[in-house]
């Protein structure tokens, strides 16, 4: 243990010495360009607070549950400053690289059993880095889950997937029935009575756009349905009229309908791609 010792020793001590000596590399490396515009000042209190928890998580015998907290709070503070996952391992491997790049490094095991001692550290070390990346990678994933959740809110209300002991598919068939209804009852009175000179006919587009987000790709048939009957209402109640407006309108309805669900495609997509997954909250 004493080869062991020696190296949390040469880490504590020398601590200041490695970080400046990694927040001078990671600015300059060309795997970490999202590091280049930050200041030493910023950076090396990122190493330092690595080197500091080196002991405790070296020597632990839960180094995995030691470990977990800090890398936590390590991903945390990375991605708040928007640097990408591979950068942040990248910057963690150089802290790692530093430790051993340290010129006393080089005079700290000298005899056979000392190089033994020596293998032993190199082991645990990278054990502890690996935990490292496990957990950091964790975090990350969450910390992106979360950031799409939060920049869905809006989205997600009007999806009707915040609410999870509701029965949103059931509400959703209702208050399409009732838009509809509202819809072709609101054509009626535009047509038969106010000569289909309103601007009520623009109402039909809320349907129209929440189909699209609720049913994706089979939402364009409330706008094709919407459409059909905009035309024949304007060939029962207004024979001889222009018939381009309708026309112009029933195109958008299914230009609309057929962006917002492809639109919607997407935002599933990338939740399916960003969905955290389980995962062991520890290695076996």
């Amino acid at each position: 243990m004493s080869g062991s010792l020696k190296l949390v020793n040469l880490i504590e001590s020398h601590a200041d010495s490695i970080a400046w000596q990694w927040a001078r590399d990671v600015k300059r490396n060309p795997r970490t360009p999202s590091y280049h515009h930050l200041a030493e000042e910023t950076l090396v209190p990122m190493a330092m607070r690595f080197y500091d928890h080196f002991r405790q998580m070296f020597f632990t015998d839960r180094p995995a549950d030691v470990s977990q907290q800090y890398f936590a709070r390590y991903a945390e503070e990375h991605h708040g400053r928007n640097i990408p996952l591979d950068e942040a391992l990248y910057a963690l491997i150089m802290m790692r690289r530093h430790i051993w790049l340290y010129a006393e490094f080089q005079t700290i095991f000298i005899s056979a059993v000392e190089q033994k001692q020596a293998v032993d550290s190199l082991v645990r070390t990278i054990l502890m880095f690996d935990y490292a990346i496990f957990f950091i990678s964790g975090r990350y994933q969450e910390l992106i889950q979360e950031g799409i959740e939060e920049k869905l809110g809006v989205v997600n209300v009007l999806r009707m997937k915040n609410d999870p002991g509701a029965r949103p598919e059931s509400s959703k068939v209702l208050i399409m029935t009732a838009l509809i209804i509202g819809a072709i009852l609101l054509t009626y009175y535009n047509y038969s009575v106010l000569g289909g000179n309103s601007i009520y006919s623009h109402l039909l587009y809320i349907p129209v756009v929440l189909a699209g987000i609720w049913w994706k790709k089979r939402g364009i048939i409330v706008a094709a349905g919407l459409g059909a009957y905009l035309l024949m209402s304007h060939l029962l109640f207004m024979k001889g009229m222009p018939f381009m407006d309708d026309m112009i309108r029933t195109a958008m309805f299914l230009i609309i309908g057929t962006i917002v669900a492809f639109l919607s495609e997407g935002i599933a997509g990338a939740e399916r791609i960003y969905r955290r997954q389980p995962t062991a909250s520890r290695f076996s």
